[in-house]
C-alpha cells in the first residue's frame, strides 16, 4: 500500500463511502532502520517456525495477504486447525479464508475485533501497517522472548471521506513500544 503511486491513492479514497479511513505510511517511513529491522526479525522469525512446512517468506506484504501463511503460524504456534482451502487462487477464495483464519487468530490472541488494527481487507490488499500490528501481536503472544526492536514507529496520514470532503491528519502510529525495565534505587 504504501509504495503505490499517490494518484491511486487518491483515486481510492474518492472512490469511498464516507466515514471510512485509510492510514498510508509515509514514504519516508519505509527507510527508517528500525522498522526495517523489525521487517527482518519478523522474517526470520516466521521462516525458523515455519522450515519444517517449507515455507519461506521473503517479504511481509506479498508473502501474507492471502492467508497461507497465516494458516500455518496458528496451526504450529496455537495448535489451532482451520478447515480452509489449502492454497486459494481466486480473489474470492482468498479474502474467504483469510476471514476464516483471522477470525480464528482473534480468538486465539483473545483480540476484540472492535480495536484490532487489522482485518480481512488490510491484510489482503498488502497494508505492511496492519500486517505489522498482526505479526507483532502473535509474536507477542506465542514467542514472548523474541527480541522485537523497541519504539517502532512510522509516520501515517490517516485519510478520512466526510461529507465536506477528505480530511487528512498525519500521526505517529507505534508498531512496538519499549519494554519496561524495572530501575532499582538504593535506600
Amino acid at each position: 500500500m504504501a509504495d503505490r503511486g499517490a494518484e491511486e491513492e487518491k483515486g481510492e479514497l474518492g472512490s469511498r463511502q464516507g466515514g471510512e479511513r485509510k492510514m498510508i505510511i509515509q514514504s519516508t517511513s519505509l527507510n527508517d532502520p528500525k522498522l526495517n529491522k523489525l521487517k527482518e526479525v519478523l522474517v526470520e522469525w516466521i521462516n525458523k517456525t515455519l522450515k519444517v512446512e517449507h515455507i519461506v517468506v521473503r517479504s511481509l506484504e506479498e508473502d501474507l495477504y492471502d492467508g497461507l501463511v497465516f494458516h500455518h503460524l496458528l496451526r504450529r504456534l496455537a495448535d489451532v486447525h482451520v478447515h480452509v482451502e489449502e492454497i486459494a487462487l481466486s480473489t474470492d477464495a482468498q479474502v474467504r479464508k483469510l476471514e476464516v483464519i483471522l477470525t480464528a487468530l482473534n480468538e486465539t490472541l483473545e483480540m476484540n475485533e472492535e480495536t484490532v488494527k487489522w482485518n480481512v481487507k488490510l491484510i489482503h490488499s498488502r497494508d505492511l501497517l496492519a500486517t505489522l500490528h498482526l505479526l507483532v501481536a502473535i509474536a507477542r503472544r506465542f514467542q514472548p522472548d523474541l527480541v522485537l526492536p523497541p519504539n517502532v514507529s512510522v509516520e501515517v496520514i490517516q485519510c478520512e471521506v466526510t461529507k465536506s470532503g477528505v480530511k487528512a491528519d498525519k500521526q505517529t502510529e507505534f508498531i512496538t513500544f519499549q519494554r519496561s525495565v524495572k530501575i532499582l534505587l538504593p535506600y
